[in-house]
């Protein structure tokens, strides 16, 4: 495969913040209840603490971000 191939095939900038979590990529249920989508990874992961819920790829399928 020669690096055109490659090029073609690479994600853009937007695919990739969606994999990696970028901000407004993610989401959140907290254990009271509360849901937010749309933000960045660190803050789903906070806000949700231990007993919440938090997603960002995986956030269309979930049930509070879906």
């Amino acid at each position: 495969m020669n690096f055109n191939d490659l090029k073609s095939k690479a994600l853009s900038k937007t695919q990739m913040r969606a994999i990696k979590g970028g901000f407004g990529t993610c989401g959140y249920k907290s254990p009271s209840g509360t849901v937010e989508c749309n933000v960045s990874k660190i803050q789903a992961q906070f806000m949700a603490t231990s007993k919440g819920n938090w997603c960002c790829d995986s956030c269309a399928s979930s049930s509070y971000c879906g």
